[in-house]
């Protein structure tokens, strides 16, 4: 029976993986990983060896000694590397797959691959820690909107540079689709998110896109306390008008035509404050269902 426990705490397998057995820990550790590229497994010590060994790989990865594609060595060459059992490798190959950095398949050329988390992923995740964040009461409307603010203004002037035909029909189909408004909350809130995603594609930067599509799968449980007071029409007047600027390559136009947009909600989520109280617009804000919409990875060249 292994001393190890198979959730990953040393206790006595501490012992075995990184104290009396430090000695064949280490010369096991230091082999060379056969297929892996510059990888190198170190030794482990009293702490959680499957948090170790996970957080070696994704070092690893994040280093460029392990690369999109690349195999692992198999759970039995991690166990006898780094001088574990199977369950401890099994365990970190886990914590791996739940950060959506490695991903195991079967079969005659299967096995534990290397992978890059695919943007829209990467997006949700953070879109998710924001909603907790909002939900807990850790963040306020007010910050959501300020940093909404201030990136989506940089991809509104990027955007108005880097368009191309399909990120100009894309923003003009949302702008179109919102004019046949029937009314639908749900409808609408999509609408609006398709308008504004289009901008942040069209800029042309993926870091800048990835917190702004994050901020936006939160909105349409934001965007609720404002929708009583929207008028539509002006809306719609709005975004044509962003959409103008960014089809006449004009950066400082469209800057300021999204500044008239902000502006604009700034005022309707005052009011909202106004007439509802702080306290009655977080719990309507938190009442309403966030959506996920499907969100494609960015368009690259």
């Amino acid at each position: 029976m292994s001393s190890e426990t198979t959730n990953g705490s040393s206790g006595a397998g501490g012992a075995a993986d990184a104290g009396a057995g430090g000695a064949g820990a280490s010369g096991a550790a230091e082999r060379d990983a056969a297929g892996a590229g510059g990888f190198r497994p170190r030794r482990l010590t009293r702490a959680s060896a499957a948090t170790q060994i996970a957080d070696q790989v994704r070092d690893a990865i994040l280093r460029g000694e392990l690369t999109a594609g690349a195999r692992l060595p198999s759970e039995h060459e991690l166990a006898e590397q780094y001088d574990v059992s199977r369950a401890t490798v099994r365990e970190a190959i886990k914590l791996l797959s739940a950060a959506r950095l490695v991903e195991s398949t079967r079969g005659a050329s299967g096995g534990t691959f290397v992978v890059l988390p695919e943007p829209a992923t990467v997006a949700a995740s953070i879109g998710d820690t924001l909603s907790l964040w909002f939900a807990s009461g850790s963040t306020s409307l007010a910050e959501v909107s300020e940093a909404r603010e201030a990136i989506e203004r940089i991809c509104v002037r990027l955007a108005a540079h880097r368009r191309d035909d399909d990120d100009l029909r894309a923003i003009r189909e949302a702008v179109e689709r919102a004019r046949d408004d029937d009314g639908d909350l749900d409808v609408f809130l999509r609408r609006d998110l398709d308008f504004h995603i289009a901008i942040c594609r069209a800029a042309k930067n993926q870091v800048l896109e990835l917190p702004m599509t994050a901020i936006h799968l939160i909105r349409p449980w934001t965007n609720t306390v404002v929708f009583d007071l929207l008028d539509r029409s002006r809306i719609a007047e709005q975004h044509a008008a962003i959409l103008a600027a960014i089809e006449a390559g004009d950066p400082d136009a469209a800057e300021r035509a999204f500044d008239v947009h902000m502006r604009h909600l700034a005022e309707l989520r005052a009011a909202a404050l106004r007439e509802r109280g702080e306290d009655e617009v977080a719990i309507a804000a938190l009442a309403a269902e966030p959506a996920h919409p499907a969100i494609e990875p960015p368009r690259r060249a």
